[in-house]
């Protein structure tokens, strides 16, 4: 008989339109896969279609059981204040927005249903903001698995600054990150960095489980190429993320000036991703080219050389450097980007703190042996980290203990 697992996810991750979706859209499939009889309570936005979500359950041939989110996003501030000073008389614990989305009363109802009728022998909880749901499963003696995509508390304030109101903020996301660690079983970090976050909180139990899409992105071996001009490429889901923008304002502003004086119509510079603000127009010029979204990735990135990938904040496992890596394209980031995981700086990757390092490695990348190098050298250490085998093993080997410890306890 199939072990049942009741996945909880923040927003319905299909079609998967970035990291975050994609991570979570690839670990359904990969459980389905690994032979769990999964069902799905997911949120959904009003631009959601029920009936795609019913499409996709058949198509998967799991339940998904859609509830829609509570959140106005067209409240005005004194409506806001009014919201935060109930949701603290109701419980102070639950003070962050995101985490107060999964102590809706409905979502709540809808939870313990399938807790009571389908029982299943373990939930899995995208996001650590999900926990006012943990308590439930607890009363049902059931093992708790948080997938972290990443350590919120630091994320919310990379990305949105930091000021005396964010730091207001920042305190109810990081109770959510105790919460989560003091009520789950495991938790699935997404970075050897994150994880250690983690073991500082006093989590027992905690796993680097990386993005879960990368496997679709592994090469055995790429085709670098010889060339005159080398493209150059960056790229973001989008550019309404702030550290998606700030990497992109580094690349535009500090690194192409001096690479365009040091190696003249050496590189041709690509930018991928939805949503670029029209301050950047102006800088779209001779070898400048914004690509937008591209449908068909796997076939634009077969002409790049380079990846250019400054990582300047944000938290969690940055997508846009390791899907290089795992193609086997040579590639330029931070220090920080590598996020722990066995990236070493020119053995299969370079990597760059100030942008005259940047632009020194752009210029060291013109020489066709050292981009082969790396290459191969960061295939090797992708199909290491990142095989579908190494990705399943992870997830198998901690359900089927957490379940068989559950059911002889």
């Amino acid at each position: 008989m199939k072990s049942k697992i009741l996945v909880v996810t923040i927003k319905f991750p299909f079609p998967p339109t970035g990291a975050c979706e994609s991570d979570r859209a690839n670990g359904i499939l990969q459980l389905i896969r690994l032979g769990f009889d999964v069902k799905v309570i997911t949120k959904i936005t009003n631009y959601q279609s029920l009936k795609d979500i019913q499409k996709t359950s058949e198509d998967l041939g799991v339940e998904i059981i859609p509830v829609s989110y509570k959140f106005d996003t067209k409240a005005s501030g004194a409506q806001k204040l009014k919201k935060y000073i109930l949701r603290f008389f109701k419980n102070p614990l639950i003070l962050d927005g995101a985490a107060s989305e999964f102590d809706d009363q409905e979502l709540k109802n809808v939870f313990k249903i399938q807790m009571e009728n389908w029982q299943p022998a373990l939930v899995w909880f995208d996001c650590t903001y999900t926990w006012p749901l943990y308590a439930i499963a607890k009363n049902y003696k059931t093992p708790i698995i948080t997938r972290s995509p990443n350590f919120e508390p630091i994320h919310f304030l990379e990305e949105n600054g930091y000021n005396p109101i964010n730091y207001l903020r920042f305190l109810p996301k990081f109770i959510g990150e105790v919460m989560a660690v003091k009520k789950s079983n495991l938790i699935f970090a997404i970075t050897p960095r994150e994880a250690r976050s983690y073991e500082k909180l006093g989590a027992k139990n905690v796993e680097v489980l990386p993005l879960r899409g990368l496997p679709k992105c592994l090469k055995k071996k790429r085709n670098v190429k010889d060339k005159q001009k080398l493209n150059v490429f960056f790229m973001g889901s989008t550019y309404n993320v702030f550290h998606m923008r700030r990497a992109l304002d580094f690349i535009l502003k500090e690194i192409l000036p001096n690479i365009n004086k040091m190696a003249t119509n050496k590189f041709s510079f690509h930018i991928f991703g939805a949503k670029l603000p029209k301050e950047y127009n102006g800088y779209l010029k001779e070898n400048v080219v914004y690509r937008g979204y591209v449908e068909n990735l796997e076939d634009a990135l077969e002409d790049m050389d380079i990846a250019l990938i400054p990582s300047l904040c944000g938290a969690g496992m940055q997508q846009k450097i390791f899907e290089p890596l795992a193609r086997g394209i040579p590639t330029i980031t931070s220090p920080r980007g590598v996020a722990g995981y066995s990236f070493e700086n020119e053995k299969n990757v370079l990597l760059a703190s100030d942008a005259d390092e940047f632009v020194e490695h752009l210029i060291n990348f013109q020489d066709i042996h050292l981009r082969k190098n790396l290459s191969e050298q960061a295939l090797k250490t992708s199909n290491q980290l990142f095989s579908q085998d190494k990705l399943n093993s992870i997830v198998l080997s901690n359900i089927n203990k957490l379940i068989y410890d559950s059911q002889t306890h």
